[in-house]
């Protein structure tokens, strides 16, 4: 509310004549100062037993009200954006609160706030649209209070009047008292809830610790590789303080842009793990996004997230009970994407930079035993290539992509047909056949690449050494990945004798 001539400085020697003509009479000043100090006694004794800030806030107002016997009261704090807000209030309607929050005499660095007064709304200069308001509301004298903590403003109370009314010194001496009081109590009702929050924080970074400690020996020696995926969703869920955590493996080799296996879950219905089984890189979920930004992805709130609006990810998600989730990629010591671990939980929800910082500790975890994996199963499957090699008796050994197409170099190859890798990359190895073989077996070949079954097909293959065509047989063999699609074939050429 806006100061005007007839706002002033309580205790100041300033009336207007036709205010105090109109003013209530005072009680005799004994009655007076008795109700006054009765007022501070007991607001002494409730704020020193005072637990919550509803009992503070409450003690607060009574006192307020019988010192100053005035007819209402509030409490108002500035906020985390500096605008001044209601956090108590008597005999105030929803409509006036909504008008005057955020209006203060003072400014919020203000360093020498002092209380202020309208003796009489009706005749003050407030603006017209407010000045309405707060007689409407029955409110004729009103009281600024501010509350000082550590030399720095944190808010006022208020006192109101339904009757103009005159504010003695003793009320600007028994008003500040309160003031000093309440927000004493309200400070160290601040700091008391800090303390406990910081105790929590470090309790639970205990925690963290000790999971994070105990899964990292596990993994030194743990054999059964589910069940650690197991314990590290759990314990990402554990961190996150989340209801849902998942995580999942990327296969960069599917799809256009590669897709994520789920591997472990906590909390998924059935419908959920199966939808999630495989996510491509285009979905529209939190791991989907991740898997283009190569960076953590947050939905604070799923039904109003941008870049899930409409989607069928976002209906999924809701239907799941879904409505925040986090994706966090994992990423090996040279920056490559091995997966992803997620968290996800029941209502909207920010993670803390501090749960986050703890999750990226698992996250490395996670990552190294994920890429771990990957080098054992490209090790098994060296092995299981060189057997199928030494199984079909070759010749002329040759590797191709699982479409058909060589990709490399085959120096056995090259050496026995003469072409060069220009010649024979990609599909043009099949020119180094006899043109009356080359077409029968073109559609074999793309048949049984279609198929993914093992390959066998005769043909005449220049031979570079003797400058003809010899007659070989053709064999190949399908090297799968996990989901069952074909990661490669392993082939040999062998003269027929």
């Amino acid at each position: 509310m806006t100061q005007t001539a007839s706002v002033s400085m309580i205790g100041s020697s300033a009336r207007v004549a036709e205010t105090e003509s109109r003013v209530k009479v005072p009680l005799s000043e004994l009655a007076t100062a008795n109700r006054q100090r009765d007022a501070l006694y007991l607001l002494s004794e409730q704020l020193h037993r005072a637990n919550t800030v509803d009992e503070i806030h409450g003690a607060a107002m009574d006192a307020i009200e019988t010192a100053l016997s005035c007819d209402r009261s509030a409490i108002l704090l500035f906020d985390d954006a500096g605008v001044m807000q209601f956090v108590a209030s008597r005999g105030l309607g929803a409509g006036y609160c909504a008008a005057v929050t955020g209006h203060s005499p003072w400014r919020l660095d203000e360093v020498d706030a002092r209380p202020i007064a309208i003796t009489d709304v009706a005749s003050s200069e407030l603006e017209p649209g407010l000045k309405a308001t707060v007689i409407q509301q029955g409110i004729h004298a009103v009281a600024f209070i501010p509350l000082v903590s550590e030399g720095a403003l944190i808010g006022k109370f208020m006192a109101y009047f339904r009757e103009p009314y005159a504010f003695t010194k003793d009320d600007v001496a028994v008003s500040l008292v309160i003031a000093r009081q309440l927000a004493f109590a309200i400070q160290r009702h601040r700091t008391n809830v800090r303390l406990v929050e910081r105790e929590a924080e470090l309790a639970d970074e205990l925690t963290a610790t000790r999971l994070l400690q105990d899964l990292s020996l596990e993994m030194a020696h743990e054999a059964d590789l589910e069940g650690l995926y197991a314990k590290l969703v759990l314990v990402a869920k554990t961190i996150m303080h989340s209801d849902f955590a998942s995580m999942q493996r990327y296969y960069p080799h599917l799809g256009a842009r590669g897709e994520l296996k789920l591997i472990g879950h906590y909390g998924f219905t059935e419908q959920a793990a199966k939808f999630w089984a495989w996510v491509r890189a285009d979905s529209a979920c939190t791991c989907g996004v991740a898997i283009a930004r190569r960076e953590r992805v947050v939905a604070q709130d799923v039904q109003n997230c941008e870049f899930m609006a409409g989607t069928t990810d976002q209906a999924q998600l809701l239907a799941a009970g879904i409505h925040a989730a986090q994706t966090t990629p994992l990423l090996t010591r040279r920056g490559e994407l091995v997966g992803m671990i997620s968290t996800h939980w029941k209502g909207p929800h920010a993670p803390s930079e501090r749960d986050l910082r703890q999750l990226d500790i698992l996250a490395r975890l996670a990552a190294d035993l994920v890429e771990r994996n990957i080098q054992d199963e490209e090790l098994r499957r060296r092995e299981e290539r060189l057997r199928t090699l030494t199984q079909l008796l070759i010749d002329v050994p040759w590797q191709a992509r699982g479409d058909g197409a060589f990709e490399s170099l085959q120096p056995a190859w090259e050496n026995y047909t003469g072409q060069s890798w220009d010649a024979h990359a990609g599909y043009g190895w099949l020119e180094a056949l006899h043109g009356d073989d080359r077409d029968n077996f073109r559609t074999a070949w793309s048949a049984a690449c279609f198929s993914a079954q093992p390959f066998t097909h005769g043909a005449r293959v220049w031979h570079s050494g003797t400058q003809e065509y010899r007659r070989c047989e053709i064999r190949a063999t399908p090297i799968r990945n996990e989901d069952g699609s074909v990661r490669e074939w392993v082939g040999a050429c062998t003269e027929v004798r």
